[in-house]
Protein backbone atom coordinates (compact mmCIF):
# COMPACT_ATOMS: atom_id res chain seq x y z
CA UNK A 1 0.00 0.00 0.00
CA UNK A 2 1.06 3.48 -1.15
CA UNK A 3 2.37 5.59 2.14
CA UNK A 4 1.44 8.72 1.23
CA UNK A 5 -1.97 7.42 -0.51
CA UNK A 6 -2.61 5.99 2.50
CA UNK A 7 -2.23 8.48 4.68
CA UNK A 8 -4.13 11.33 2.56
CA UNK A 9 -7.42 8.45 3.42
CA UNK A 10 -7.66 8.47 7.12
CA UNK A 11 -8.06 11.56 9.47
CA UNK A 12 -4.68 12.14 10.83
CA UNK A 13 -3.92 14.00 7.40
CA UNK A 14 -7.24 16.02 6.90
CA UNK A 15 -6.24 19.53 6.01
CA UNK A 16 -2.68 19.33 5.42
CA UNK A 17 -0.93 20.53 2.60
CA UNK A 18 0.67 18.31 0.27
CA UNK A 19 4.33 19.49 1.34
CA UNK A 20 3.17 18.19 4.94
CA UNK A 21 1.80 15.15 3.93
CA UNK A 22 5.00 14.49 2.06
CA UNK A 23 6.95 14.99 5.45
CA UNK A 24 4.65 12.68 7.15
CA UNK A 25 4.99 10.04 4.50
CA UNK A 26 8.59 10.32 4.08
CA UNK A 27 9.18 10.06 8.20
CA UNK A 28 6.98 6.97 8.38
CA UNK A 29 8.07 3.57 8.36
CA UNK A 30 5.69 0.03 7.83
CA UNK A 31 5.75 -2.47 10.19
CA UNK A 32 4.68 -6.38 9.47
CA UNK A 33 3.39 -8.05 12.56
CA UNK A 34 2.18 -11.51 12.49
CA UNK A 35 -0.76 -13.44 14.30
CA UNK A 36 -0.61 -13.42 17.97
CA UNK A 37 2.33 -10.85 17.56
CA UNK A 38 3.01 -8.51 20.38
CA UNK A 39 3.15 -4.79 18.39
CA UNK A 40 3.65 -3.11 22.01
CA UNK A 41 3.44 -4.37 25.50
CA UNK A 42 2.09 -2.06 28.20
CA UNK A 43 5.34 -0.70 29.94
CA UNK A 44 7.32 -0.20 26.65
CA UNK A 45 8.84 3.23 26.36
CA UNK A 46 7.80 4.44 22.44
CA UNK A 47 9.46 7.38 20.69
CA UNK A 48 6.42 7.77 17.77
CA UNK A 49 2.70 5.73 17.17
CA UNK A 50 1.05 3.80 15.66
CA UNK A 51 -1.59 3.64 12.95
CA UNK A 52 -3.28 0.99 11.59
CA UNK A 53 -2.79 0.47 7.81
CA UNK A 54 -4.17 -3.37 7.37
CA UNK A 55 -5.43 -6.27 9.45
CA UNK A 56 -7.05 -6.65 13.02
CA UNK A 57 -5.51 -5.27 16.31
CA UNK A 58 -6.82 -5.51 20.27
CA UNK A 59 -5.54 -3.57 22.77
CA UNK A 60 -5.71 -5.16 26.12
CA UNK A 61 -4.43 -5.57 29.70
CA UNK A 62 -3.66 -8.96 31.77
CA UNK A 63 -4.01 -9.56 35.12
CA UNK A 64 -1.15 -11.22 37.31
CA UNK A 65 -3.09 -14.23 37.60
CA UNK A 66 -3.54 -13.87 33.11
CA UNK A 67 -6.89 -13.20 33.09
CA UNK A 68 -7.18 -11.02 30.04
CA UNK A 69 -9.29 -7.97 29.26
CA UNK A 70 -9.50 -6.53 25.73
CA UNK A 71 -9.99 -3.01 26.14
CA UNK A 72 -10.44 -1.83 22.65
CA UNK A 73 -10.31 -2.87 18.36
CA UNK A 74 -8.89 -0.70 16.43
CA UNK A 75 -9.71 -0.22 12.81
CA UNK A 76 -8.09 0.63 9.75
CA UNK A 77 -6.60 4.56 10.59
CA UNK A 78 -6.78 4.04 14.09
CA UNK A 79 -3.95 5.10 15.99
CA UNK A 80 -2.44 4.45 19.42
CA UNK A 81 0.42 5.22 21.44
CA UNK A 82 0.11 8.70 21.45
CA UNK A 83 0.35 8.95 25.54
CA UNK A 84 3.56 7.71 25.75
CA UNK A 85 4.99 9.04 22.43
CA UNK A 86 3.87 12.81 23.71
CA UNK A 87 5.31 12.38 27.44
CA UNK A 88 7.92 10.70 29.38
CA UNK A 89 5.05 8.05 30.36
CA UNK A 90 5.41 4.49 29.37
CA UNK A 91 2.45 3.14 27.08
CA UNK A 92 -0.34 1.86 29.49
CA UNK A 93 -1.49 -1.67 27.62
CA UNK A 94 -0.46 -4.29 25.21
CA UNK A 95 -1.23 -4.01 21.26
CA UNK A 96 -1.53 -7.61 19.49
CA UNK A 97 -2.00 -8.73 15.50
CA UNK A 98 -4.83 -10.53 15.37
CA UNK A 99 -3.87 -11.44 11.59
CA UNK A 100 -1.12 -10.49 9.39
CA UNK A 101 -1.45 -6.84 10.15
CA UNK A 102 0.37 -3.84 8.98
CA UNK A 103 1.15 -0.80 11.18
CA UNK A 104 2.42 2.47 9.84
CA UNK A 105 4.92 4.05 12.28
CA UNK A 106 5.06 7.93 13.04
CA UNK A 107 7.84 9.28 14.54
CA UNK A 108 6.99 12.00 17.24
CA UNK A 109 9.52 14.56 16.79
CA UNK A 110 7.89 14.13 12.92
CA UNK A 111 4.33 15.25 14.37
CA UNK A 112 5.88 17.90 17.07
CA UNK A 113 7.65 19.75 14.14
CA UNK A 114 4.64 20.01 11.64
CA UNK A 115 2.67 21.07 14.30
CA UNK A 116 4.87 24.14 14.68
CA UNK A 117 3.62 24.28 10.95
CA UNK A 118 -0.02 23.23 11.14
CA UNK A 119 -1.72 22.72 14.64
CA UNK A 120 -4.44 20.98 12.80
CA UNK A 121 -2.53 17.66 13.03
CA UNK A 122 -3.34 18.07 16.59
CA UNK A 123 -6.88 18.79 16.05
CA UNK A 124 -7.25 15.94 13.84
CA UNK A 125 -5.00 13.71 16.42
CA UNK A 126 -7.25 15.16 19.50
CA UNK A 127 -10.73 14.14 17.34
CA UNK A 128 -9.64 10.74 16.55
CA UNK A 129 -8.59 10.32 20.73
CA UNK A 130 -12.07 12.03 21.42
CA UNK A 131 -13.66 9.35 19.38
CA UNK A 132 -11.80 6.18 21.04
CA UNK A 133 -12.51 7.72 24.01
CA UNK A 134 -16.09 7.78 23.77
CA UNK A 135 -16.48 4.06 22.53
CA UNK A 136 -13.79 2.85 25.52
CA UNK A 137 -15.82 4.62 28.01
CA UNK A 138 -19.29 3.13 26.87
CA UNK A 139 -17.51 -0.11 27.13
CA UNK A 140 -16.09 0.60 30.58
CA UNK A 141 -19.56 2.08 31.66
CA UNK A 142 -21.36 -1.52 30.95
CA UNK A 143 -18.31 -3.68 32.61
CA UNK A 144 -18.71 -1.88 35.81
CA UNK A 145 -22.82 -1.58 35.93
CA UNK A 146 -23.82 -3.87 33.85
CA UNK A 147 -24.67 -7.69 33.49
CA UNK A 148 -23.54 -9.74 30.26
CA UNK A 149 -26.67 -9.38 28.45
CA UNK A 150 -26.32 -5.50 28.71
CA UNK A 151 -22.64 -5.37 27.94
CA UNK A 152 -23.10 -7.72 24.87
CA UNK A 153 -26.05 -5.50 23.88
CA UNK A 154 -23.09 -2.16 24.16
CA UNK A 155 -20.68 -3.44 22.19
CA UNK A 156 -23.63 -4.06 19.55
CA UNK A 157 -24.70 -0.86 19.26
CA UNK A 158 -20.89 0.44 19.57
CA UNK A 159 -19.65 -1.82 17.14
CA UNK A 160 -22.70 -1.06 14.47
CA UNK A 161 -22.04 2.52 15.13
CA UNK A 162 -18.50 2.27 13.87
CA UNK A 163 -19.56 0.56 10.91
CA UNK A 164 -18.24 1.88 7.62
CA UNK A 165 -20.69 -0.68 5.39
CA UNK A 166 -24.00 0.58 4.21
CA UNK A 167 -25.87 -1.20 6.38
CA UNK A 168 -25.40 -0.39 10.48
CA UNK A 169 -27.39 -3.22 11.51
CA UNK A 170 -25.46 -5.98 10.11
CA UNK A 171 -21.89 -6.46 12.21
CA UNK A 172 -19.14 -8.89 10.79
CA UNK A 173 -17.57 -9.46 14.57
CA UNK A 174 -13.91 -8.48 13.54
CA UNK A 175 -13.00 -11.07 16.34
CA UNK A 176 -13.83 -14.59 17.21
CA UNK A 177 -16.52 -15.12 20.11
CA UNK A 178 -14.08 -16.28 22.42
CA UNK A 179 -12.26 -12.69 21.88
CA UNK A 180 -15.52 -11.43 22.23
CA UNK A 181 -15.97 -12.69 25.44
CA UNK A 182 -12.51 -11.34 27.03
CA UNK A 183 -13.82 -7.67 25.97
CA UNK A 184 -17.03 -8.07 27.70
CA UNK A 185 -15.83 -9.79 30.29
CA UNK A 186 -17.08 -13.38 30.59
CA UNK A 187 -16.76 -16.64 29.41
CA UNK A 188 -17.03 -18.00 25.94
CA UNK A 189 -19.62 -20.58 27.04
CA UNK A 190 -21.98 -17.62 28.62
CA UNK A 191 -21.43 -15.32 25.88
CA UNK A 192 -22.95 -18.23 23.86
CA UNK A 193 -25.58 -18.54 26.01
CA UNK A 194 -26.31 -14.76 25.92
CA UNK A 195 -26.08 -14.69 22.47
CA UNK A 196 -29.09 -17.15 21.74
CA UNK A 197 -31.22 -15.87 24.49
CA UNK A 198 -31.36 -12.79 22.63
CA UNK A 199 -31.54 -14.56 18.91
CA UNK A 200 -34.56 -16.59 20.83
CA UNK A 201 -36.29 -12.98 21.82
CA UNK A 202 -36.23 -11.98 18.39
CA UNK A 203 -33.72 -9.14 18.92
CA UNK A 204 -30.46 -10.75 17.16
CA UNK A 205 -29.65 -13.68 14.52
CA UNK A 206 -26.71 -14.60 14.64
CA UNK A 207 -25.07 -16.55 11.97
CA UNK A 208 -21.29 -17.56 12.61
CA UNK A 209 -19.47 -14.12 12.69
CA UNK A 210 -22.19 -12.04 11.66
CA UNK A 211 -24.69 -10.76 13.82
CA UNK A 212 -27.82 -8.81 12.47
CA UNK A 213 -30.06 -6.69 14.49
CA UNK A 214 -33.13 -7.43 14.01
CA UNK A 215 -35.03 -4.96 17.16
CA UNK A 216 -32.82 -2.01 17.25
CA UNK A 217 -35.10 -0.38 20.06
CA UNK A 218 -35.35 -4.20 22.06
CA UNK A 219 -31.26 -3.84 21.28
CA UNK A 220 -31.42 -0.33 22.94
CA UNK A 221 -33.59 -0.63 25.65
CA UNK A 222 -31.72 -3.92 26.81
CA UNK A 223 -27.95 -2.01 27.00
CA UNK A 224 -29.69 0.88 28.78
CA UNK A 225 -31.35 -1.39 31.63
Amino acid sequence: MDIKAFLRSIPLSKGLSEDHLKKLAESARDRVYRSGQIIISEKDEIQGFFVLMRGKVKMFKRSIDGKEQILYLLRQGEMFGMCAAFSDSVFPANAMALEETVMLFLPGETIDSLAQDDPRILYNIIFDLSCMLKDSMALVESLSLKEIPQRLATFLLISCSRNESNSRDVLNLPVSQRELAKMIGTSPETLSRTLKMMSVQGIISVEGRTITTLDKDALDDLARN
